[in-house]
């Protein structure tokens, strides 16, 4: 007869309940599209070294620099072809030049640029591009998240939001920023705005299930839970959770082709393998709880729930 410790029948009771790991990811859509095009000055010669800044207010945290080579030629792929996307051309010593194209999906489209210089602008008599101010606003806000100044952004974000309080974007870019910062007060706030305004917007739906569940209403967080799960169902993380709900429910036998499925599509995942562990072991697989137990220890030796794995290890031997 196998001899269990106190420690080994614990391990083979339910997990206790937690916190699902609802990562604010967005989508990302397969239907993929490319733009190429040439950057010449104003008497047609062509512009060497342009950089060019993509951005999107779909993707806060987007961000693809790309410069034009020898010829003014330039091109990338963009994996998401059915959102709009910012180009922004600039190089010292000429006129910064910023406009927002979608390709259609899964073309080539072309789109030539011509930067005069400061000289050339006088000659033509152009006016240097104006930025409106909340679009000023809301591209420093943006900046400023990626390079780390959360206070910086945060300000920005507010300033956009004064300008534009009909723009979703802004009030996104403003709960990005103070979910970041913990400030659930104003995520849940300029979340639900953003929503409210624009109700296509995954990431917003991530920040307010966390934001929720800081702020201790249960309700609100499970809601918004499952509308991630929802609109993320392929996401090994989101699958997780589902899986963990499941073996929490005593439901292990559902739970197991969950886990399988995020294994495989992130073989990395520790926690899922000492889950999955623990599942075949309460449908009596023993073969396979070894093998994912073994692969927990071998990914996150120091984790957590080593020392239940290896006293699990241990009384199969």
């Amino acid at each position: 007869m196998t001899l269990f410790t106190k420690r080994t029948a614990q391990a083979l009771g339910l997990l206790a309940p937690a916190a699902l790991l609802v990562l604010s990811l967005p989508l990302l859509a397969g239907a993929q599209g490319r733009i190429t095009g040439k950057v010449t000055d104003g008497k047609g010669n062509p512009v060497a070294g342009v950089k060019i800044t993509l951005t999107t207010p779909k993707l806060t945290n987007f961000k693809v620099e790309i410069t034009t080579d020898k010829d003014g030629k330039y091109g990338t792929i963009l994996n998401d072809s059915t959102i709009t996307y910012n180009y922004r051309f600039e190089k010292s010593g000429y006129m910064t030049h910023s406009q927002d194209k979608k390709v259609p999906i899964a073309t080539t489209e072309e789109m030539d640029v011509i930067l005069l210089t400061q000289e050339q602008a006088i000659e033509k008599g152009v006016v240097k591009q104006v930025i409106d101010p909340y679009t000023l606003a809301y591209n420093e806000a943006v900046e400023k998240f990626q390079a780390g100044d959360l206070d910086g952004a945060l300000a920005q974000a507010h300033k956009a939001i004064e300008i534009g309080p009909d723009k979703p974007n802004a009030y996104s870019m403003g709960a990005t920023v103070a979910a970041k910062k913990q400030d659930w007060d104003h995520a849940i706030e300029w979340g639900e705005k953003s929503l409210s305004l624009d109700p296509d917007n995954p990431v917003l739906i991530g920040i307010l299930g966390n934001a929720y569940k800081a702020k201790g209403n249960t309700a609100k967080s499970a809601e918004y839970d499952k509308k991630y799960m929802a609109a993320n169902p392929d996401q090994p993380e989101v699958i997780y959770n589902q899986a963990v709900e499941l073996y929490n429910k005593g439901e292990a036998k559902a739970a197991v082709p969950l886990l399988e499925k995020v294994v495989t599509a992130k073989p990395d995942f520790a926690a899922a393998h000492f889950l999955l562990g623990m599942a075949y072991m309460n449908v009596n697989d023993v073969p396979k709880m070894k093998t994912h137990l073994k692969k927990y220890l071998e990914l996150d030796p120091k984790g957590k729930d080593a020392s239940a794995a290896k006293e699990m290890l241990d009384a199969f031997k």
